[in-house]
Formats: C-alpha cells, structure tokens, sequence
C-alpha cells in the first residue's frame, strides 16, 4: 500500500475560506496515481469541508 507524504501544500486559500465561515473542519485527502511498482506519484489533493 505504501505512504503517502505531502510536502509544500499551498494552503493559504483554504485558511483564508475557513476564516471567513468560521469552520475549520476539513478532510485533506490525497489520491496518489495508480502505478504498479512506482516509487514515486503526483498527487492531486482534495480539501473538503
């Protein structure tokens, strides 16, 4: 299965939504690309509230 780690999220829109709703609740979730014996994947990461 693997694991996978996030490095340099930019995260400033997010923070800027949650400040201005007030919620801070959200689930990052982070597919990484279906390569069979890959060592390394783009992710494309998803924020949802």
């Amino acid at each position: 299965m693997g694991l996978t780690l996030g490095e340099i999220f930019y995260l400033e829109d997010l923070a800027a939504d949650c400040a201005a709703d007030g919620r801070y609740e959200f689930l990052l979730v982070a597919p990484p690309l279906p390569v069979t014996r890959g060592v390394g994947t783009p992710i494309n990461p998803y924020a949802i509230k």
